[in-house]
Parts: structure tokens; sequence; C-alpha cells
């Protein structure tokens, strides 16, 4: 019997391709909050503004995170994983549904370093859901 240490374990395919898809979720929920402050130039408080604000920033980091996870022959338009969720409108629906998709697969089937997005995902879930 083999034992798994960080430097025999390597990401699986189906692990790249929900990190991959967990991208995609954070960027659309980052480009709607970004959406929603752009198209309503007077928001009806300061504190969600802020809010909304946080969010997205939280998302986008998120994201970048994940991305420097990824190897770099790894083409996110070829990742089909998370665009039936594409379309929600809800940002916070968008980081949920990328925590979820976290929960699709093993930990270890993700690449390594992948703990740290998932816990920015549940920090995010917990400061604004």
């Amino acid at each position: 019997m083999t034992s798994k240490t960080p430097e025999t374990m390597t990401p699986g395919a189906e692990g790249l391709a929900v990190l991959a898809g967990v991208i995609l979720l954070l960027e659309a929920a980052a480009d709607r909050c970004l959406n929603f402050l752009a198209a309503d130039p007077a928001p009806p408080g300061l504190e969600e503004s802020f809010a909304l604000s946080d969010l997205g920033l939280g998302a986008r980091v998120a994201a970048i995170q994940a991305c420097a996870l990824l190897p770099a022959d790894i083409e996110l338009l070829d990742i089909q994983t998370a665009e039936s969720r594409l379309d929600r409108d809800d940002p916070l629906e968008l980081v949920c549904a990328a925590e979820a998709l976290t929960r699709t697969v093993p930990i270890d089937s993700l690449p390594r370093g992948s703990s740290r997005v998932v816990v920015a995902l549940c920090d995010l879930l917990r400061e604004h859901g």
C-alpha cells in the first residue's frame, strides 16, 4: 500500500474541471456585482452598496486564487461544468453554487492549495449569506 504525500498527489481531470467551474462561477458573481453597481448610480443604501462591492471583490479574489492553482495549459473556455449556472442574476447564488460545486469531489482530488479557496468561499457566504 502506498501512502499519499503532497509530492505524489496530483489532481485528476475531475478536480481540475470542478476548480475551473468554480472560477467561472466566481467571475460571473463578481461581474454581476459590478453590473448592479454600475446600473444604479444611486443605490438604495450606502451599506447595501458596500456589501455588494465587498461580495464582488471577495469573489474576484477567490477566483484569482483558484486560477493560480490551475495548470497553465487549462483553458477556462473549454470547461462546461458551470455553464448552466451562469445565467443566475443573484451574485450570492453564484457564490453558493461555487461552494456547492467544491463539495462534488473529495478535497484531495482538487489541486493542492484548493482548501484556501474553499475557506474563502465559506467566509464569503458567512459574511453575506
